[in-house]
């Protein structure tokens, strides 16, 4: 065994420590944590670059982050409704075979139904739900991007790699995601159709739960990537 060896080893253990400092000193403000989320996944692409299956996993969630930012920007407005809406019940058509998209389908017909009764009664007060229900669709979108990940790679970039725990535990941190952001759009349709204002039950836990779960995806990559190095580096 060299010296490499016990640096991983060492690093991989320090992880979820550091992560917890961070957390304590930084996850009450979910702009700054999102900041560290971000540079953590763009310095991971880099030293991940030589490890072409955990780089191919990164990327698919810097586009995840990119996606979402994008459908942060989007007007809420009738024509980008009929944009992001369509997109959303395309996705969820192609991957019904799966719960997760099963479940995105109905929310998606719901939510145009309330969109059009919110335009008809002119309320004021309408929720952006095409923020919502667009992230409930890249979430699922995301998920099924890591469970395809070696074929997409192979296919298209000529790259032959194999099934890495990174991508089945993401996927699993990100069915939570999904679980929470369904609660948080549910909570909403609760609040604004049933006109129960004082229900913010899941919108108070937006955001400590949402961070956590960030906190957890960092812990899981950078552990993934110093066990593997230290595996790399160990003597028969």
């Amino acid at each position: 065994m060299n010296i490499k060896y016990y640096l991983n080893k060492f690093l991989f253990f320090l992880t979820p420590f550091v992560l917890v400092i961070l957390l304590y000193l930084y996850g009450g403000s979910a702009e700054y944590f999102d900041n560290i989320y971000i540079a953590a996944l763009c310095v991971s692409i880099l030293f991940c670059w030589a490890d072409k299956d955990t780089f191919g996993a990164l990327i698919v969630l810097l586009g995840y982050w990119l996606g979402s930012e994008v459908l942060f920007a989007v007007p809420d407005k009738w024509p980008y409704w009929l944009l992001i809406y369509s997109g959303c019940l395309a996705l969820s058509i192609y991957y019904l075979h799966h719960i997760t998209a099963k479940i995105l389908l109905g929310f998606i017909l719901f939510t145009v139904g309330a969109e059009i009764y919110w335009l008809s009664t002119e309320y004021a007060d309408k929720p952006r739900m095409i923020y919502w229900v667009g992230l409930m669709s890249l979430t699922v979108w995301l998920r099924q991007l890591l469970f395809n990940r070696i074929f997409i790679m192979d296919e298209y970039f000529g790259y032959s790699g194999g099934k890495v725990a990174l991508d089945g535990n993401v996927g699993d941190i990100f069915f939570g995601y999904y679980v929470l952001v369904t609660l948080m759009t549910l909570e909403f349709f609760i609040r604004h159709i049933l006109r129960l204002g004082d229900m913010l039950f899941v919108y108070n836990l937006f955001t400590p739960v949402s961070t956590l779960i960030s906190a957890l995806t960092l812990a899981v990559i950078y552990m993934h990537y110093f066990y593997n190095q230290s595996k790399k580096h160990l003597s028969a």
